[in-house]
């Protein structure tokens, strides 16, 4: 028993002090910092007053690893953005049988994203297995936007 409530209080206090999420599950994260996104979950990049969400995965084709492939497939994943005055869904496309990340924009950011777990055959990925890997960067303002 007494096992059992050290336990449940460790893991009470890790809970609590672990302050990766605020208090609506969103996610703190902040620009040039990669961080992992689960479907359905949010981040906020606070300094900036943006909001992404991971919606969920598009289409994912990629060549599974023991596979021999014509294509080599890709993966694509949604996310919906938010800054406050704009709200948009942006899909970010990455190749498969490769180390490129899917790459896109929205106003002033530049986004990477690069999805996990990559196929491998004759195993089915759930939508609860899928991340995503996302770095934001803001676009310098000498840059065409």
């Amino acid at each position: 028993m007494v096992k059992y409530t050290l336990f449940l209080s460790l893991l009470l206090i890790l809970t609590i002090s672990s302050g990766c999420q605020t208090g609506e599950g969103t996610i703190k994260a902040s620009l040039n910092n990669e961080f992992s996104l689960a479907i359905g979950q949010t981040a906020g990049i606070q300094e900036e007053q943006l909001i992404i969400k991971f919606d969920g995965i598009q289409e994912d084709s990629r060549c599974p690893r023991g596979a021999t492939c014509i294509w080599q497939g890709r993966v694509s994943c949604v996310l919906q953005v938010s800054d406050g005055n704009d709200s948009t869904k942006i899909v970010l496309t990455q190749p498969g049988l490769s180390s490129q990340y899917g790459e896109g924009t929205y106003n002033k950011y530049d986004f990477t994203s690069h999805v996990q777990p990559y196929p491998e055959l004759g195993k089915k990925i759930s939508s609860e297995d899928y991340r995503v890997l996302l770095t934001i960067k803001k676009i310098s303002s000498g840059a065409n936007q």
